[in-house]
Order: structure tokens, then C-alpha cells, then sequence
């Protein structure tokens, strides 16, 4: 249980809080969208295309869904934030992985989907915030939220699976032997 010491000071506080902590997901979300429409195209034509594309309908929904969630508090998307967001998948094409041009690289689908993974985690984690809050707040429907946490939880089943086979195939050399 957190102390006194943790608690907002004032109702004024703890709304400027929120407000802020639902800005910075809605701009997450925006970047976790953006880098799983990435790498959905750059895997189309194959069974983790496909499930990729199941899974942005359904991570579509729920950005739709926050902004509903935003819209019932009275919180305006941050600008800032927003631009911020939008720059953050391409910071990731800077990464090495040993292929600065050229095809789709192994490496690269496993680093996307650990970040897609660690993305439908931090959306869950903010689900059950917002659960956490919803006996003191009516603004929040308990219902969605458990079924939008739900939800969390298989998407992160997906791609935990789809992480498992691309790791799988990247770092395992042709015939099964050792690199």
C-alpha cells in the first residue's frame, strides 16, 4: 500500500495527473500503432502477417477506445506528446541490426514485436489503473475496462508466440545445427 506520501495532494492534483498519464498512453499508442502497421506490411503474405493484422484492428479499437475513455475525463490529446509519439517508431529504424538497407531483417521482426509486446503491456498495465479507480470515479465504465484488459491479455499471448517462432528462425541456422 503506498503511504500518504505517494497520494495526490488535492483533487486539482490528482487530475492533472491523470490527465497526464492518459495523454502519454494515447501518444503511446499512436507509436505502438505506427510500428505494428511497420511491421504487418513488412510481414504481409505470411501467418504472422495475418495474425499482425488481426491484432491492428483490435489495437485500433482500443487507441479508439482511449479516446472515448479521454473524451468521458474531459482530457485533450497533448500535441507535444503526440508528435513525440509519432517520431519514436522512426528512431527505431536507426537501430543496428546489421542491415542498414536492403531486405527485412530476422532481427528486426524479433526487436519489433518485443516492442510491440512491451507496448500491450504497458496498454494493459493502464487498463487496470484506470480499474484501479473506477469505485471512486463514474466517469469510468468497470466493464470495458476488465474487457479491454482481457483483450490486453491475449494480445500479448499473440505476439508472445509470434516472438517465440521469429526468434526461433533467427537465430537458429539452416538443418537445426549450431550458428
Amino acid at each position: 500500500m503506498p503511504d500518504d506520501s505517494t497520494r495526490a495532494k488535492s483533487a486539482d492534483e490528482a487530475a492533472r495527473l491523470l490527465t497526464t498519464y492518459v495523454q502519454d498512453h494515447r501518444a503511446g499508442a499512436a507509436a505502438g500503432l505506427s510500428l505494428l502497421r511497420r511491421c504487418r506490411k513488412s510481414n504481409e503474405g505470411s501467418s504472422t502477417g495475418s495474425v499482425l493484422a488481426e491484432l491492428e484492428r483490435e489495437i485500433d479499437d482500443d487507441r479508439r477506445s482511449l479516446q472515448r475513455i479521454m473524451a468521458s475525463l474531459q482530457v485533450e490529446p497533448s500535441r507535444v506528446k503526440m508528435l513525440l509519439g509519432s517520431v519514436t517508431p522512426l528512431l527505431g529504424r536507426l537501430k543496428p541490426n546489421n542491415r542498414v538497407f536492403g531486405p527485412y531483417s530476422p532481427l528486426t521482426r524479433v526487436l519489433e514485436l518485443e516492442t510491440l509486446a512491451a507496448g500491450i503491456l504497458t496498454k494493459q498495465h493502464l487498463w487496470l489503473a484506470l480499474l484501479a479507480i473506477t469505485g471512486t470515479d463514474s466517469r469510468l465504465d468497470q466493464v470495458d475496462l476488465q474487457r479491454l484488459s482481457g483483450r490486453a491479455t491475449a494480445q500479448l499471448e499473440r505476439v508472445t508466440e509470434l516472438h517465440r517462432t521469429a526468434a526461433s528462425q533467427a537465430f537458429t541456422a539452416p538443418g537445426g545445427g549450431d550458428a
